[in-house]
C-alpha cells in the first residue's frame, strides 16, 4: 500500500476555503480544526493523542490534535498553532496535505479536519494539561475496511452507522479509536479508497 498518501492527498479539498464552509451554521456554534497527522517511521503512521482523564470535557478519549479557531484566526492557522501547543509539533515540520469537509460535530463545533505528513524528526512534546499520552498507528491497519467494525445507534431522530477502530499494540496495549476521530479516519478512507464523497 505504498501509494496510499498519493490517493489520501488526491481525494482531499484544497487547502484554502472560499466558500465559507467552516463557517457557523447554528446559533451558539463554535469553530474548531483538527489534524490527521501522519508520519513515515518503517511505514506510515497515524499520530493520535489520548485527554487526560482529569479534562472537564472528552476525558480519556482518543483523539487528532486540534481545538477552537480563535476570533480572526483561519481554521489552516488554528491547526498548526493547535498541533504545537497540545503536541509541540511546529508548523515548519508540517506539510498539511489537504482537508476534508467541515461538519457539525455532535458538541457544539462546526469541525475542520485536516490532513498532514509530520517530519520524522519534529520534536513530540505532549501538554500535560492536554494530552495524557502521544502514540501511533499503522495508516495501513486505519485504512483497512477489516479493522472497521460497524455499530448503529439512534441520534437526533434518526438512525446513524458509525464505526470503531480496535486497535492492539504490539505490547498488548488495546486501544479503541471511536467518535469523532474514527468517524474522520474513516471519511479519509472513503473518498480514497472507495470514491465516495
Amino acid at each position: 500500500m505504498s501509494d496510499m498518501i498519493p490517493k489520501i492527498t488526491a481525494a482531499l479539498l484544497p487547502l484554502p476555503i472560499s466558500d465559507g464552509s467552516d463557517g457557523v451554521k447554528r446559533e451558539g456554534q463554535r469553530r474548531a480544526a483538527v489534524l490527521m497527522p501522519i508520519v513515515m517511521r518503517d511505514d506510515w503512521q497515524v499520530i493520535l493523542t489520548q485527554r487526560p482523564e482529569t479534562m472537564s470535557n472528552h476525558a480519556g478519549q482518543i483523539s487528532f490534535p486540534g481545538g477552537k479557531i480563535e476570533p480572526g484566526e483561519s481554521a489552516q492557522e488554528a491547526v498548526l498553532r493547535e498541533t504545537w501547543e497540545e503536541i509541540g509539533v511546529e508548523a515548519k515540520d508540517i506539510d498539511l496535505l489537504g482537508r476534508l469537509p467541515s461538519f457539525n460535530a455532535v458538541s457544539e463545533y462546526r469541525v475542520t479536519p485536516y490532513v498532514g505528513i509530520v517530519s520524522p524528526d519534529a520534536q513530540i512534546v505532549p501538554e500535560p494539561c492536554e494530552v495524557a499520552e502521544v502514540f501511533e498507528i499503522p495508516l495501513s491497519f486505519l485504512m483497512n475496511p477489516d479493522n472497521h467494525k460497524p455499530r448503529d445507534i439512534f441520534f437526533d431522530g434518526r438512525e446513524h452507522r458509525l464505526y470503531d477502530m480496535p486497535y492492539e499494540e504490539p505490547d498488548g496495549i488495546h486501544r479503541n479509536l471511536w467518535g469523532m476521530t474514527a468517524m474522520m479516519i474513516y471519511r479519509v478512507y472513503q473518498r480514497s479508497f472507495t470514491h465516495e464523497a
